[in-house]
């Protein structure tokens, strides 16, 4: 029977790596002062509030409060439990420990959704089905014979676990019946239809499967691509959204291509995933496709904490060109990306042109045919203009001139003018003193215009926005743990008062996993002290605690303090209890109970006196 992870080994696996290796595989992290900071991978947000401390290997978000170690950070992201996560964080470090014999699927703890776990290993039977009957059955034949057609080897089926559904409507029900999946589920799992008597029948048939992943390779969809053309089928068929699969959130192969982004430091955004492969077969390994949809604000937040260099490849055809502005529409006046365009010649869309001219032309046509957003639109505004007839030409003079108004960039203005000068055959002087006007009439639109407010992205925090005001009791209460975690002196002495409570209940919880963890450790290890905090406010809370000055000279004086300031607030709680009995008493008229709650204030103000005064610094 297999037995828990033991701590020496959960200690060596976190010995073992740094957490800004494993948390840079999901954030781009940028330094600032001792921490790094990126975006939250939990929320979207447009400043980096988000930090790695890496001397204390924690994490903590200053805007939703998340925090912990390398093995709650693997937790959170990939929605594992912490066997799972000890598991993952010494793959991703490349940790050579053998786990086998321990238990590394469940701690009893309760997943985090158990029908998305249930979806999820629906999808990931089913990808498994489909593959196995494109590569391993008479079914898949015809299939395969089209894939190879296409280029695709058998490596590239294997790396985007391509398959195949076979022409039957109930191949898919009845490979799950056979294995007694709850019919609820399946009904809302996405790969059915449900007939109007109830029954299912399968959504994909005689289809080319591609599956669709979430950022950790989760199978969550699938596009299906015909086989054989249909009256009313579409070409390509799709999951509809489950609550596994929303496509504003997803990006196909970004799964596989994030780690290659990182890299390359740039990101190239395809139309459709048979681009994305037909790239990846050509060695560009960084690609990814935004589903044949718009590309959406979730979809630019999951690249933005991966790169900041978005590369747009689209179709050359005039609809492609159209979809191309409206990225560089999308993400006007946004810093978050340095963006750049490619167009492929003859109109090709990227497989096309993989197939016609070969993976060496294609790399020299993505990393040397970049042009930056005014570049394109320069030459997009040309489309359907003769600039052979006069007015055509004045017209996109005008047009183009517009553009270049928002170019903030002196240098560039002039190389673009000259471009234009040489293309138009129109004087450099005649541009620019045409420019020149439209720039005076931009700014004084500009400054009788309302100027909205307008977002940066410094890689600093405002923690100061996210901090509430504490009572005097709980800087009291967290300055005492900080005092408790880091001076040995102060365990002793609090340990002593036998009948020592904390005021409020979160930091109590928090004093007795303290009292737990320091009976096996002599020193406070933040990281390692987190594996005992499962609570996610306790972790933020002792993260907070933990980031609080701590003056080795003042530690007797600060801890005499802290504790006047908690005997004073715990005074103070049975005064208002007196307080209130006796309200109550005199209603009541008890007399008895009346002089019992006189007697009890009295005593209690008199307990007070000495401290009445005493405030925390």
């Amino acid at each position: 029977m297999a037995t828990r992870i033991p701590e020496d080994v959960v200690e060596q696996i976190r010995g073992a790596v740094n957490i800004t290796d494993v948390v840079g595989q999901y954030v781009q992290l940028k330094k600032s002062g001792r921490n790094l900071f990126g975006l939250c991978p939990f929320h979207e947000e447009r400043t980096p509030s988000f930090s790695v401390t890496e001397d204390k290997q924690i994490f903590h978000c200053f805007s939703c409060g998340r925090g912990g170690n390398v093995f709650k950070f693997i937790m959170e992201v990939e929605s594992l439990s912490f066997p799972e996560a000890v598991t993952r964080v010494a793959e991703l470090g490349h940790v050579d420990i053998d786990l086998a014999g321990y238990d590394t699927q469940s701690h009893n703890e309760p997943a985090p959704n158990s029908q998305q776990q249930q979806l999820r290993q629906l999808y990931q039977d089913a990808a498994a089905l489909f593959h196995h009957i494109l590569l391993n059955t008479k079914l898949g034949e015809t299939a395969l014979a089209y894939t190879q057609q296409r280029q695709l080897s058998a490596e590239l089926l294997a790396t985007f676990d391509i398959g195949y559904a076979p022409n039957e409507r109930d191949l898919l029900t009845r490979f799950f019946a056979e294995k007694k999946v709850d019919f609820n589920l399946l009904r809302h799992s996405g790969l059915f239809i449900e007939n109007n008597d109830g029954t299912l029948r399968d959504r994909f048939f005689d289809r080319v499967m591609f599956p669709i992943k979430d950022a950790q390779g989760n199978v969550i969809a699938f596009s299906g691509r015909a086989l054989t053309k249909r009256e009313g089928q579409p070409k390509y068929l799709n999951s509809p959204e489950t609550e596994l699969f929303n496509k504003r959130d997803v990006l196909f192969n970004f799964d596989v291509a994030k780690a290659e982004i990182r890299k390359a430091k740039q990101v190239i955004l395809f139309e459709g995933f048979m681009d994305v492969i037909a790239a990846y077969r050509a060695g560009i390994t960084y690609g990814v496709a935004s589903m044949g949809t718009s590309l959406t604000n979730e979809q630019l937040y999951l690249l933005q904490r991966t790169t900041d260099h978005l590369v747009v490849c689209y179709d050359g055809d005039l609809p492609g060109l159209k979809a191309t502005d409206r990225v560089i529409e999308l993400l006007h006046s946004d810093p978050r990306f340095q963006l750049s365009i490619v167009t492929l010649p003859e109109q090709l869309d990227p497989d096309e042109y993989v197939n016609k001219y070969g993976a060496e032309r294609f790399q020299q046509i993505i990393n040397g045919s970049m042009e930056t957003a005014v570049g394109f639109r320069l030459r997009y505004l040309k489309q359907g203009r003769n600039l052979d007839n006069e007015q055509d030409k004045l017209t996109y003079i005008d047009a183009a001139l517009h553009e270049l108004v928002n170019v903030s960039s002196a240098v560039e203005r002039d190389i673009y003018l000259n471009r234009l000068s040489e293309s138009l055959q129109v004087t450099y002087e005649a541009l620019a003193t045409q420019l020149q006007d439209y720039l005076v009439d931009a700014t004084t639109t500009r400054r009788s215009a309302p100027q909205p407010r307008r977002e940066t992205a410094p890689m600093t925090p405002q923690v100061h926005q996210q901090q509430t005001k504490l009572t005097r009791t709980q800087r009291a209460e967290r300055g005492l743990l900080n005092l408790y975690f880091k001076a040995a002196d102060v365990r002793i002495a609090l340990n002593e008062q036998a009948d020592f409570q904390f005021v409020h209940e979160a930091y109590q919880a928090i004093y007795q996993l303290a009292i737990a963890y320091f009976a096996k450790h002599d020193q406070f290890v933040i990281a390692q002290f987190m594996d005992q905090v499962t609570d996610n406010q306790l972790q933020s809370l002792v993260i907070a605690i933990d980031q609080q000055a701590f003056d080795e000279a003042t530690v007797t004086d600060q801890f005499q303090d802290y504790l006047h300031a908690l005997q004073q607030a715990g005074l103070e709680r049975q005064l208002d209890a007196a307080q209130a009995q006796l309200q109550e008493a005199s209603r009541s008229g008890d007399s008895a109970s009346s002089l019992n709650a006189v007697q009890t204030i009295i005593r209690l103000k008199r307990q007070m006196q000495p401290t009445i005064n005493t405030d925390m610094v």
